[in-house]
């Protein structure tokens, strides 16, 4: 019966040991992706901001018939603060509807940025300001929908992805609680169930560092960062720009993990050791 016990026990410590890893990949992606300060933390470390605005000067004074005239007073008025700023005020609507907290696409409001332009043009050009602004900026829209970027599709399929991730999430959470239950009943213990869970935890985490320097070795030593980046370059913009932002998220996420990864061995030892140091000073005394 013993016998039976013990392996049904190891068992479960298996199939609690992949949920927690389940559930440490789940908080990793939560923490990162789904939270615009990792982007603003990520952009911010390979100075993105300042490549997506030399990007937009560059496309101004090429693509637009007058745009080199406008280019001194676009210097001045996107500022790299200016443009974070925006880019967080996007970034924070559009998660806000990828997380169904709201059912509209933001609109990027370049009115604003005209606005600002007000700022540095002389008194004869804020005379006709309406004019110059459509002298130098012609078919641009002052409101640009996510839409008219990107198919409305495309957008809730991550909307739906999101929520079934979220519910996914909580489902490993409730399988964990449910099979710690079970393993109590199994070993009829409190301490000999939390030694179990310990040796679970500590395995866990040992396994998402597997995964982690796995992960790190395909797509940072492999060469894959390079071909992807390559494959987004669109419209002219630095692949290596790509490349750099690429590596960045991968190394950001995968620290991530690794943190984690090291809190559930350390949890899962200091379990193990403390009941098993209570269970020797129970049989001293």
């Amino acid at each position: 019966m013993r016998t039976v016990q013990a392996v049904f026990a190891a068992m479960l410590v298996v199939i609690l040991a992949i949920n927690l890893v389940a559930i440490g990949l789940s908080i990793a992606f939560s923490i990162t992706f789904l939270r615009v300060k990792f982007y603003d933390e990520v952009f911010q470390k390979t100075q993105f901001y300042g490549q997506i605005r030399q990007w937009l000067f560059n496309r101004v004074n090429t693509e637009l018939p007058n745009g080199h005239e406008a280019l001194p007073y676009l210097e001045k008025a996107m500022t790299e603060d200016w443009l974070r700023d925006e880019v967080l005020f996007l970034g924070g609507h559009l998660f806000r509807f990828l997380k169904g907290k709201s059912d509209q696409l933001p609109v990027i409001p370049l009115y604003k940025l005209f606005d600002r332009l007000d700022d540095y043009m002389s008194q004869a050009q804020l005379e006709n300001r309406d004019k110059m602004i459509n002298y130098w900026f012609g078919p641009i829209p002052e409101r640009v929908r996510f839409q008219d970027i990107l198919s409305v599709e495309f957008f809730w399929v991550i909307r739906q992805f999101v929520r079934v991730f979220k519910w996914l999430s909580w489902g490993t959470v409730a399988i964990f609680l449910a099979l710690a239950g079970i393993l109590v009943a199994v070993v009829k213990g409190i301490k000999q169930s939390l030694i179990w869970i310990g040796a679970s935890m500590a395995s866990a985490g040992g396994v998402m560092l597997e995964l982690s320097l796995a992960t790190k070795w395909m797509l940072l030593s492999n060469g894959m960062i390079p071909q992807w980046a390559s494959s987004l370059a669109l419209l002219k913009f630095p692949s290596h720009a790509i490349e750099l932002l690429l590596r960045t998220f991968v190394e950001h996420f995968l620290l991530r993990i690794n943190l984690i990864a090291l809190l559930l061995l350390l949890a899962g030892a200091v379990l193990i050791t403390f009941c098993n140091f209570d269970r020797e000073l129970t049989v001293i005394k």
